[in-house]
């Protein structure tokens, strides 16, 4: 994955400067078209309002270009700062992207089960800048990693560059497995943990408390740390967008973000860099405990980098390293 070139915080330009040969690329934006988004089914989303992919192509073998569209207020992965976009919009990208991929291409059909394994991303901050208009991004895809068995589809893995308007935003990988049609009513009915009560919401960068994904720990030892209870509720119209029998991979990455804004309250961050491993599915019924560790940046700016862990019964389930910019 290339490295994204990082660039002030303050800038105030909304694009980076490429070198020519980047820049030739620049008239690939027109074969995509951003006037509609793609079939709910081919993103694995219920709500159309919820769909980011506007169009997709294939440019050779394993190599495809999907257009996404980010709304300027998203209500759910709204602007951080007032500033830039959500990061996270390129998480969901990459997240819808693999899925239209693996359905449009690879055969995978429609009642099928994809979970994520793997998810990373890097982006440039100044490439994220709020504009006039929502942000029309460019994914360019290469398969590296695919797996059958028996003909079907098993595994999936995409690198990615993202691109805005022809300038490099950043860059993402993400490996998915596919599994046996699922059960229409997984994850239906109750059987759900109590709630914890919920951090309060501006301390993890959230307006409303139906948000927030931390709740408090129950011990007092716990609560002296960055240790907190993962907050399930099935009835979010985003996180759970529709029934499923796992914890989505999503809401673990919105912990993770979450958590990194906790440690670092009262300063607001934005996750520049997302390296995220997800081991075990987390059951919906089990309360799952998130930590987060502070770790060295290596380096004299004003950066932020934790580990953040998920464990669910004594068993790892998902880490991820964030690396954060302090943003005021």
């Amino acid at each position: 994955m290339r490295k994204a070139t990082r660039v002030s915080l303050t800038d105030p330009t909304p694009t980076l400067p490429l070198p020519p040969e980047a820049r030739a690329e620049t008239d690939l934006d027109r074969d995509l078209d951003f006037v509609r988004t793609a079939p709910r089914h081919l993103v694995a989303r219920s709500a159309v309002a919820e769909v980011l992919i506007t169009d997709w192509r294939q440019l050779g073998p394993d190599t495809f270009r999907l257009g996404a569209q980010w709304p300027r207020g998203h209500h759910f992965y709204a602007p951080v700062a007032g500033t830039w976009y959500d990061p996270l919009l390129a998480a969901e990208s990459l997240r819808q992207a693999s899925v239209l991929v693996g359905q449009a291409y690879y055969g995978v059909p429609a009642d099928h089960h994809f979970t994520i394994a793997e998810l990373e991303f890097e982006v440039v901050p100044g490439a994220l800048l709020l504009g006039a208009r929502p942000a029309e991004m460019r994914l360019d895809f290469t398969a590296t990693d695919v797996r059958r068995r028996r003909g079907a589809l098993t595994a999936l893995t995409l690198e990615a560059d993202l691109l805005r308007g022809g300038d490099y935003a950043g860059a993402g990988r993400l490996t998915l497995h596919v599994s046996d049609r699922r059960d229409p009513a997984a994850g239906e009915g109750g059987g759900y943990p109590p709630l914890p009560d919920p951090v309060p919401p501006t301390i993890v960068g959230r307006l409303d408390e139906h948000d927030v994904v931390l709740g408090v720990p129950g011990s007092a030892a716990e609560r002296r740390g960055l240790n907190w209870e993962l907050r399930i509720d099935p009835g979010h119209p985003v996180l759970f967008d529709h029934p499923t029998a796992d914890v989505p991979g999503m809401v673990l990455l919105e912990a993770a973000r979450q958590a990194v804004q906790a440690a670092c309250a009262p300063y607001r961050v934005l996750p520049v860099e997302l390296r995220s491993a997800f081991h075990y599915p987390v059951a919906l019924a089990t309360p799952c405990h998130i930590s987060a560790t502070r770790l060295p940046t290596g380096s004299a700016s004003e950066d932020a980098a934790l580990r953040i862990t998920a464990w669910q019964s004594d068993h790892l389930a998902f880490d991820s390293l964030v690396v954060a910019a302090l943003c005021g």
